[in-house]
């Protein structure tokens, strides 16, 4: 007759033996790696050929991505929170009104999401990092757009509106987040300076950045806060701004490791901060949009100022087939170009 608790018993040893093969996770320096691998300032720490589960075992243990991870990974879950609590006190998905809206807090839980998955199962392999950063850079190009529709249906100051600039300012915003992830994803077949890559990265976010805030900034700079109801969710947006600043900043400078290599391994480094502060940035946008979206309502309704539904139930999902195709498109790239450099060794 068969027992259950003595199955246990007798398979309990054989799953402590493969936690522990598991829990074996290979820590190495930078000198042990790849130099593609390694990080300005990042001396120790770094996680080599891990199997998927040492990657998860990996994310409770000191290592230079657990940071990374769980900074990521916290606040993909309060977004996630937040979008259901606000789809318990407003009709998300019933009023077009608010689909931009819907659509910025899909992008807000898709990037953070697809940013600590990356983190996470970077080190399986040279192959596996690459499509895990591929799917992050599309994941952001996705969330540029949902800035750019969100501040179009919410935060379109009164004198662009019905002008050239708002004729284009979706179509461009969509153009944007097409090249990012085409940007982004070119810069890992780049060889030489890490340094070049990085800049070829940080532009192809800063020019959706520059662009989706164009109206935003314009209407911040008219807005009479005596007179126009912008006053309640300025604060937020200047919070944003110099949230974004600082992790462009870090993001760029690679400080503080560079200033003392070894010491930022695990935890403080510049990649840390670039996530700490581009979601409080994240927070503080969505804050501040909140109260646009409530109280320009009827301002925007009277001035017959609404987004198509079609931005939302057409173009974005077609966006997302785009990069997912983009992402294909570089993942069989990068499989070419693996195979080419495997026959050029064996020779």
């Amino acid at each position: 007759m068969f027992s259950a608790s003595r199955y246990i018993a007798d398979s309990f040893p054989h799953l402590l033996g493969h936690l522990r093969d598991v829990k074996q996770v290979p820590v190495k320096s930078a000198d042990e790696i790849d130099e593609w691998h390694r990080e300005p300032g990042i001396i120790n720490g770094y996680r080599h050929n891990c199997s998927i589960s040492q990657a998860v075992i990996s994310l409770f243990n000191a290592t230079n991505e657990t940071v990374n991870f769980w900074t990521h990974f916290i606040p993909t879950i309060f977004f996630v929170w937040q979008m259901g609590l606000l789809s318990s006190t407003m009709p998300l998905f019933q009023d077009p009104y608010l689909f931009p809206l819907v659509c910025y807090l899909f992008a807000s839980c898709a990037y953070p999401l697809m940013s600590c998955m990356a983190h996470a199962f970077c080190c399986v392999s040279t192959t596996a990092s690459h499509v895990c950063f591929f799917m992050d850079y599309a994941a952001l190009s996705i969330y540029s757009w949902g800035v750019a529709i969100l501040y179009y249906s919410y935060a379109f100051p009164k004198s662009l509106m019905y002008t050239w600039f708002s004729s284009i300012f979706l179509p461009v915003a969509t153009f944007n987040a097409i090249v990012a992830t085409i940007m982004a994803c070119s810069s890992r077949f780049l060889t030489g300076s890490p340094y070049i890559r990085k800049a070829l990265r940080l532009s192809a976010f800063i020019i959706p950045f520059l662009w989706d805030t164009v109206p935003l900034v314009w209407y911040l700079y008219t807005c009479d806060d005596a007179k126009d109801i912008c006053g309640e969710s300025k604060f937020y947006h200047f919070r944003q701004f110099a949230s974004v600043i600082l992790a462009s900043f870090f993001y760029g400078s690679h400080l503080p490791e560079r200033l003392a290599p070894g010491r930022f391994d695990i935890i403080g480094n510049s990649h840390n901060l670039l996530h700490l502060f581009g979601i409080i940035a994240t927070n503080e946008q969505l804050r501040g949009s909140l109260l646009d979206v409530s109280s320009r309502r009827v301002e925007l309704q009277s001035l017959l100022w609404t987004t198509s539904p079609h931005w939302a139930t057409i173009v974005t999902p077609l966006l997302i087939f785009c990069n997912f195709l983009l992402i294909v498109f570089f993942t069989h790239a990068l499989n070419k170009k693996t195979i080419k450099i495997a026959k050029l060794k064996k020779q």
